[in-house]
């Protein structure tokens, strides 16, 4: 028998008396991604996709099949000086605006900041 290198591997050499062994790659399912190649005489390897934590993380690069996620650090905006123009999502991070300061001699202040 020879194993049909595009689906499986040798799991079990042949000998005097017996077959080779053949055996099926392993599929990666859709949480994980490959992190080695199959060869005629291993197996795939898979590893699970990283999940961002949405609560101070956002997906900054997709994972592939052969890639894993990267989750970056959300923008924290410095209330003192600045206002979040755009809220975060799961695949794009904060947008912090800087606040305007009113001219003293020729403004006031009609609607104070928000968060």
């Amino acid at each position: 028998r020879t194993c049909n290198s595009s689906i499986e591997y040798q799991t079990t050499a042949p000998t005097n008396t017996s077959d080779r062994v053949c055996t099926a790659f392993r599929v990666c399912n859709t949480s994980e991604y490959q992190t080695a190649a199959p060869t005629t005489s291993t197996d795939r390897v898979c590893a699970a996709l990283r999940v961002c934590n949405t609560t101070t993380e956002y997906q900054s690069t997709a994972p592939t099949t052969t890639t894993n996620r990267i989750c970056s650090t959300l923008r924290v905006c410095n209330t003192t000086t600045e206002y979040q123009s755009t809220a975060p999502t799961t695949t794009t991070n904060r947008i912090c605006s800087t606040l305007r300061v009113c001219n003293s001699s020729t403004e006031y202040q009609s609607t104070a900041p928000t968060t």
